[in-house]
């Protein structure tokens, strides 16, 4: 079987395949999601919805849920518990910028999982490893799996490039799309600004990018052709 991704909330003419949805209004983040599942996954049906309402309208329990906690129409505690009543069988994850102490009680009082976005790459691959487990998807990591993650090379070229950004420079190219600047990305990767405006101007060769906003526009473009052809 193949890899399947569909961008609307109908799952009723769901096979075998394991069924993940993400609930999550950047698309920045929810590519950057669905692209780890790819990794560890080698077929699933993967279900994007922007907000409660669309996730409302989906009729069977997906295998797993992931979910921002802050969506449009839906915050917080009125999101934890919404999922809780909506699909109450299957394990699930927020994976959220904040969430206080409160909120973490919430969420685990409702039996779910939690990562933070500002997590490395690989710290994220991992929650997201531990939650397909939870959920019998996955009964181990695949093979290259954690080799993924680290500093090798991914599968995103600039157009006419034979050079693919590493890792690294992928989750840099994220967070730089999110609109964080080199101080910002260094101190949520734990690494030295230097090393970040280093990297950058290597990822603008590889790119062919002159500014940031070029590159974020090449970036975004070859990693959505990358997924494309992957699925």
């Amino acid at each position: 079987m193949t890899k399947e991704r569909t961008g609307h909330a109908d799952m009723g003419s769901l096979t075998d395949k394991p069924t993940i949805l993400i609930a999550e209004d950047h698309p920045m983040i929810s590519i950057m999601l669905a692209d780890m599942i790819d990794q560890l996954v080698t077929h699933s049906e993967i279900i994007v919805v922007e907000s409660m309402e669309k996730a409302r309208a989906i009729r069977a329990e997906p295998d797993l849920v992931i979910a921002d906690l802050d969506l449009p129409d839906s915050k917080g505690v009125g999101t934890i518990n919404t999922f809780a009543v909506l699909f109450p069988q299957c394990p699930k994850l927020i994976c959220s910028g904040v969430l206080d102490k409160n909120l973490a009680r919430e969420a685990e009082r409702a039996g779910y999982f939690y990562v933070n976005k500002a997590s490395t790459y690989p710290e994220l691959l991992r929650a997201l490893q531990n939650l397909l487990i939870q959920a019998g998807v996955l009964d181990d990591v695949p093979k290259g799996a954690e080799k993924a993650a680290n500093e090798y090379h991914s599968n995103i070229y600039a157009p006419g490039s034979d050079k693919p950004l590493t890792w690294k420079q992928v989750e840099i190219m994220r967070k730089t799309a999110e609109g964080l600047s080199a101080k910002e990305v260094a101190r949520e990767m734990d690494i030295s600004p230097d090393t970040v405006r280093g990297h950058i101007k290597e990822i603008f060769l590889r790119l062919g990018a002159k500014n940031k906003g070029q590159a974020v526009d090449i970036f975004i473009r070859a990693e959505r052709k990358a997924r494309l052809l992957d699925s």
